[in-house]
């Protein structure tokens, strides 16, 4: 229940109350009455969601749809740079919104206050948005020189988006304001490779938190004699074998915690020099023989303890990272947030800024509709949601209206359910079938 009254007033709040306030001020709604902040932001919304692809045509009926008829015609000329700036300036508000489940009460995910995954994803744009936002362009091949970078932190316990950091696409994650974000004491932080610093390592540990990350190749590390350890030497021989030791990582900092590292088959390993093969290839730059060597193992470091988190349970929540991959692919082949139907610099952004309300829209939903099944599938509720679409376009304004759509979206969302596979499901501590 809770998360349905946070997601209804969140839902009121962004789309019907703040766009309306942030219209009184933008210059495209000054000038003609007829059309509200609201309605242009619902009905691109959820027309978008509805339908990725969809037309000017079927655009200009969902705003309608909205509240305010609006031709074809009206709508391409009203899709502007200043519509653009005012789409931003309503994503930006949806970021401050905070909608989340009760924790998981159960299995390893319950054994930290809260368990945030942070990654990000990167969307390419048109070379003539270099001047808004800039692109890798000629430093890395295949890339524009437009670009923006998603940074994302989310609680994987609560299913709280917690931040989503829109950056130019050539920024390091590093340099994230996600990176920097204070962590709630007893906390667990699984970062992919890109937030790799030491200080702010030792900073989440400063905070009683724990973190969990994959080892840096070149990372220097020593026993708790201080002596140099050669990973090539000393790492298991055998598949399957695993290792847990107590380290100091960093040639300064020599920040204490452990060493958790498994064996993995030759299938493994030879889809990992194919990785590392197109990643070379991409980047016009080889790696070392050592970089391939390394690719035998499974290596992670945490400063957690063997009492809170024993070798297998460590090398499972490793795993869990590539939850936050499956929410990227859920933007990316469902919402389409990184495709448009125009060459228009003014129409591209104004698409991109409209999906990605979409997207904080969407995972709302499926936070009201699915994170209590086990057996949740983001991709097959996406069909659910696309059916009421239009109804929460309509809705929005009216509380009761809004509470029918949610009631009639969650009925849907209970046939979403995993076909029979092998998942790894947060409230259990073990893999297990669906």
């Amino acid at each position: 229940m809770r998360t349905i009254t946070q997601a209804s007033k969140a839902m009121q709040t962004v789309l019907h109350k703040k766009a309306n306030e942030i219209a009184e001020h933008a210059p495209m709604f000054t000038r003609q009455r007829k059309l509200t902040g609201s309605s242009l932001v619902r009905g691109l919304v959820f027309g978008w969601i509805n339908d990725p692809q969809a037309t000017l045509d079927t655009l200009s009926q969902s705003i309608g749809n909205a509240g305010t008829p609006l031709t074809r015609q009206g709508l391409h000329k009203r899709l502007t740079f200043e519509a653009s700036d005012f789409l931003y300036k309503v994503l930006q508000e949806s970021l401050t919104q905070v909608v989340s489940a009760m924790p998981v009460e159960k299995g390893l995910l319950s054994r930290f206050t809260h368990v945030e995954l942070l990654d990000s994803t990167q969307i390419e744009l048109h070379d003539e948005l270099e001047n808004v936002w800039l692109g890798s362009g000629g430093y890395a091949k295949g890339k524009t020189s437009s670009a923006i970078k998603l940074n994302v932190r989310w609680d994987v316990r609560t299913g709280e988006l917690c931040e989503l950091d829109v950056s130019d696409g050539r920024q390091h994650d590093g340099k994230s304001s996600i990176q920097h974000a204070e962590m709630p004491v007893g906390s667990l932080r699984i970062a992919d490779l890109g937030y790799w610093k030491l200080d702010v390592l030792a900073r989440i540990a400063e905070e009683r938190s724990y973190w969990l990350t994959r080892y840096k190749a070149g990372t220097i590390i020593t026993d708790e004699s201080d002596q140099p350890i050669d990973l090539l030497e000393a790492l298991p021989k055998q598949v399957g074998e695993q290792v847990a030791w107590q380290i100091q990582v960093g040639k300064r900092a020599q920040i204490p915690c452990r060493l958790v590292a498994e064996r993995v088959p030759a299938s493994v390993v030879k889809q990992r020099h194919e990785r590392l093969d197109e990643t070379a290839r991409r980047r016009e730059r080889p790696f070392s023989q050592r970089t391939y060597e390394m690719a035998k193992w499974t290596i992670y470091l945490t400063n957690t303890s063997q009492e809170q988190l024993a070798v297998p349970e460590v090398l499972a929540l490793g795993r869990y990272r590539w939850q936050i991959e499956l929410l990227f692919k859920l933007w990316k082949s469902e919402l389409r947030v990184d495709t448009w139907r125009t060459l228009r610099p003014e129409r591209i952004l104004c698409e991109l800024y409209a999906k990605l309300i979409g997207v904080i829209v969407t995972h709302w939903l499926l936070l009201v509709g699915t994170w209590y099944n086990p057996q949740r599938s983001f991709i097959r509720s996406m069909g659910a949601i696309r059916g009421l679409a239009w109804q929460f376009a309509n809705s929005i304004p009216c509380e009761q209206a809004l509470q029918l759509a949610l009631a009639a979206l969650i009925r849907s969302l209970s046939a979403c359910r995993l076909e029979q596979t092998t998942t790894f499901c947060p409230s259990s501590k073990r893999v297990k079938a669906a």
